[in-house]
């Protein structure tokens, strides 16, 4: 069936974080008749080169880890903003929310930078590669523990999460695969103070383990491979686990059964990510009205549209505070386990976060020479007229009859007033349209 401009707008806001009108203009002369070539374009990430990792987050600023913290937030917020191809941080996010560490935990941030650069180099590579190297990572090897998991005092920490949070989930396996795993783990450690990743032979516990039923000798890295490539049964189990995470993050809640049992047999086929994401975007359920209206944006992701729209830079926005007062931290998450989408972003707090992410974005647009800052630009147009203008600004137009009928008697009433209309009904238009559910859904 063709494809709508609906679908290719829906594909980009979820692979993209906004509908740039160059990239949907390139997708429509692309071969509509199936999806398949616009997911194609939108996962070539290979046309954003592989540039290094900045050399200041290389190393840590000693003077102050503050300063390098608000760099690195805008560091990638700048990335997501403005990559040719911005799946590659779209994954790059999804894995830092995935494989969890956190840059206050850490205690080194150039390590988290480390890290995301990683996960951005590995973003559509291979799952079990990715996982080898999430495993013997500085910033992980302290969050989750291992850098102190020893012989004689096996640290169970990181071997617990890898499976429960990170491959397989509640159930798929036993307390006494947890000692197993923790034991072959034992000396895959970090040197001190730099905390490089180091084995050290003489802390490796070398003794027999039974893990999965299979009594030998085990290593920490054949831990994984048991998981994700010999063990036939576990490795369905996480491919399932892992398709359904990702479907989540990219679609929205609670995947069609048919849809895991149709993507999961061929993601464990090779565990190939880039094959992944090409099944899920390719799917028709992908772009269902359950999927086009199954998620809300992350605050990060909030941010990221604000500074498209707005050409306002991360730094002028103050992303590495404001994420965090609409419930989202850069670099920061809540704890291993991960943010969770949708309702975890809309209590009383978060909410409020946005209101000061809409009204702050006001006075910039009405202060800093942008065309808004003369109300004109809206005063002299009709008042519907008015608010479609403003809607298409922020990349929201058309609205729903609900929220457009809304704001046109909002807009109307306050030009209606009897002073200072010509400033005030511009300036509570654009906080109103900020406000409206439309740009709060990813």
């Amino acid at each position: 069936m063709a494809v709508s401009d609906d679908d290719l707008a829906h594909l980009l806001r979820r692979t993209e974080f906004v509908v740039r009108p160059g990239r949907l203009a390139e997708l429509k002369t692309l071969d509509l008749s199936s999806y398949a070539a616009a997911v194609e374009n939108v996962l070539n990430i290979g046309l954003n080169g592989a540039p290094p990792l900045p050399a200041y987050f290389q190393s840590e600023d000693t003077n102050s880890s503050w300063d390098q913290y608000v760099a690195a937030c805008s560091f990638w917020i700048s990335n997501m903003v403005g990559k040719v191809r911005p799946f590659q941080e779209k994954m790059t996010l999804f894995w830092h929310g995935h494989f969890v560490s956190g840059w206050w935990d850490v205690g080194k941030g150039f390590h988290m930078m480390l890290q995301t650069q990683m996960y951005r180099d590995n973003a559509l590579g291979n799952f079990r590669t990715l996982t080898q190297n999430m495993a013997i990572d500085r910033a992980m090897l302290v969050y989750l523990s291992n850098a102190e998991n020893v012989k004689g005092a096996p640290n169970q920490n990181f071997a617990r999460e890898l499976m429960e949070l990170f491959t397989l989930g509640v159930g798929n396996y036993t307390e006494a695969d947890v000692e197993a795993s923790a034991r072959a783990w034992t000396g895959y450690n970090a040197d001190w103070p730099a905390y490089q990743y180091q084995f050290y032979p003489n802390r490796h516990d070398n003794g027999l383990k039974t893990f999965f039923g299979t009594t030998q000798a085990w290593t920490g890295p054949q831990i994984i491979d048991e998981i994700l490539l010999n063990n036939a049964t576990k490795k369905q189990i996480a491919a399932r686990y892992i398709t359904k995470k990702l479907w989540e993050f990219l679609a929205h809640p609670n995947p069609p059964t048919a849809v895991l049992d149709a993507i999961a047999p061929v993601f464990a086929a090779d565990m190939d990510l880039a094959n992944l994401a090409r099944q899920i975007l390719n799917r028709p359920e992908f772009y269902s009205t359950t999927a086009k209206q199954g998620l809300v944006r992350t605050p990060i992701e909030l941010i990221v549209a604000l500074c498209y729209y707005t050409a306002i830079s991360p730094d002028e926005l103050g992303v590495s505070w404001r994420a965090e007062s609409a419930g989202q931290q850069i670099y920061q998450p809540p704890n291993v386990s991960g943010w969770r989408p949708n309702a975890y972003w809309l209590n009383t707090s978060a909410l409020a976060g946005r209101a000061d992410f809409a009204r702050s974005m006001t006075w910039w647009l009405r202060n800093t020479g942008h065309p808004f800052e003369d109300g004109n630009v809206i005063y002299s147009r009709t008042v519907a007229d008015a608010v479609d203008y403003v809607a298409g600004f922020f990349g929201i137009a058309p609205l729903s009859t609900t929220t457009r009928n809304a704001l046109i008697a909002a807009h109307q009433a306050e030009r209606n007033a009897t002073s200072w209309q010509n400033w005030w009904a511009p300036t509570n238009l654009l906080t109103m349209t900020m406000l409206a559910p439309e740009f709060h859904m990813a």
